[in-house]
This record gives structure tokens, C-alpha cells and sequence, in this order.
């Protein structure tokens, strides 16, 4: 065995690691017989295989739940404070909606009552029809928004919206102001998951204003006084928005969105 002398067992074993990794075999499986679990999907990843057919919405939906999700409590870990639970829900159609929506065209949104994103995949699906470059972007969009809404429950901001004596002028300031808050927040965890600036691109901006022109038939849902839905609150203008966005984007943090920082919108 004179490649063996040459080279010793060492080198014969870690040329045969190289050759089994270029035939696409993983070394774990042939020194151990077992199969390793493949990697979670990353939202990149999970965008890329969405075009080739390799991977589905709910992939999509998973990873960017799963990274933002993580993004947050980590967040909330590093301030020492308390971040609560929060789940998604993917349901079929409209009909299946919680929080008193079902039949609503709202699409994705957050649920402060029970703490719960809910993702119409019907609804996904429409928008991807109507948007193919730019729909998978736009729900990346709005599921980091609804998570942008979580964040903002677990500090208890919702509860200023429903402060009596709040008029209803300095009502619809506070909604435009928190609106920007939870778009800066959707900044921080789109940068996070490695994504581009969303509403740079006129198109995937556009796409995501569709999918937020859904729920103008949430009037059914409790009064303001007993739940705030902040996908029905007042939106900020579009460059005020965006301004908020980009800022949690340059700055992933969530001192970034403090409210008290935001001022008035033009």
C-alpha cells in the first residue's frame, strides 16, 4: 500500500471526506449510517428554491417566521426583558381567520388578543399571481409587520390608542406614529434575515401595498375600547414610512423604534 505509506491513513481518510462531499454524500452519513436532517430554510435560501420549485410558501412562511421570531426574542433577551410568546397560524382560506375576522380580505396581521399571526395562504397566493417577481418579497414584508405588531403588544403600546380623552385628531397621529414604529421594526428583522431594502423597489413597494389594501371590512371586529387591531390603524404617509423602515434597517435594534423618537409625520 504505498499511497498509504506515503500519505498515512490520515490523509487517505481526509481525501476520501473531500470525495464523498463532492459527490454531494454527507461524511456523517457514510461514518455513522445516518442520515442527517437537512438544514432549516433561511428566508434567502427558501427564495431561491422557490423559484426552482424545490421549496413551497409554507417554507417561505417558516423560515421568515422562524428567523424573525428568533431576531425578537433575542432582542428582548439582550434588554433582559420579558418577550411574550407569540404563534402563526397558516390557514387555507379567509374563512379559517381568527380574531373575529373570518371571511375578512385582511390578509396577514397580528391578533393582540391571542397573540397570534395569521396568514391567509389564499390570500398569498393572489398576491403572488398578481406580483411574480415581487410577491414573495411583499409577504416577507407583511409577516415581519405582524411580528412588528407583537413586539409593539409586548410593550403594551396598543393601550394608548384606547386611552380615554384621546381625540379623535391626536388619535390618528398616534396611529400614523405607531404605524411608522412597526414599519422600522419590519426594517430591523429584513435586515436581519439578510434581505435587501424592500421599499427601495418601486415594484415590490407596490406589491406591498396591495397586500396591506386588504381588511377594509374589519369593521366587524370588537370596538378599539375592548382590542386594537393596528393592521386597521391610521397608515403613515408613504415617505414617512419608509423613512422609519430604512432606519430600523441601518440600525437593527429595537432603541432604534422607540416611539418617543418618531416624531409627527408631514
Amino acid at each position: 500500500m504505498p499511497h498509504v505509506r506515503r500519505f498515512g491513513f490520515s490523509g487517505v481518510f481526509a481525501v476520501g471526506v473531500v470525495v464523498v462531499m463532492v459527490f454531494g454524500i454527507n461524511p456523517i452519513t457514510v461514518l455513522t449510517g445516518q442520515v442527517a436532517e437537512p438544514l432549516p430554510y433561511t428566508p434567502l435560501s427558501a427564495l431561491a428554491d422557490l423559484e426552482t420549485g424545490k421549496a413551497t410558501p409554507e417554507d417561505l412562511v417558516d423560515a421568515v417566521s422562524r428567523e424573525t421570531n428568533g431576531f425578537w426574542e433575542r432582542g428582548f433577551r439582550s434588554a433582559a426583558a420579558f418577550y411574550p410568546p407569540v404563534s402563526l397560524s397558516m390557514v387555507e382560506s379567509s374563512r379559517e381567520l381568527g380574531c373575529g375576522l373570518s371571511g375578512s380580505s385582511i390578509g396577514t396581521f397580528y391578533c393582540p388578543q391571542n397573540s397570534t399571526i395569521y396568514v391567509d395562504m389564499a390570500a398569498y397566493a393572489d398576491l403572488v399571481a398578481a406580483y411574480p417577481a415581487q410577491g414573495h418579497l411583499a409577504q416577507i414584508y407583511l409577516i415581519g409587520l405582524a411580528y412588528g405588531h407583537h413586539v409593539q403588544n409586548a410593550q403594551d403600546l396598543f393601550e394608548t390608542v384606547s386611552a380615554p380623552g384621546l381625540s379623535a385628531e391626536a388619535r390618528v397621529v398616534l396611529e400614523q406614529r405607531m404605524s411608522a414604529q412597526a414599519a422600522c421594526y419590519t426594517g430591523a428583522s429584513t435586515k436581519w434575515a439578510g434581505l435587501d431594502l424592500l421599499l427601495d423597489d418601486a415594484a415590490t413597494a407596490n406589491a406591498i401595498a396591495s397586500g396591506l389594501a386588504g381588511g377594509g371590512d374589519v369593521t366587524r371586529v370588537p370596538s378599539r375600547a375592548e382590542m386594537a387591531l393596528p393592521r386597521d390603524f391610521a397608515p403613515a404617509p408613504a415617505a414617512f414610512n419608509k423613512a422609519w423602515f430604512d432606519a430600523g434597517y441601518a440600525i437593527p435594534a429595537i432603541g432604534t423604534c422607540r416611539l418617543e423618537k418618531i416624531g409627527l409625520p408631514d
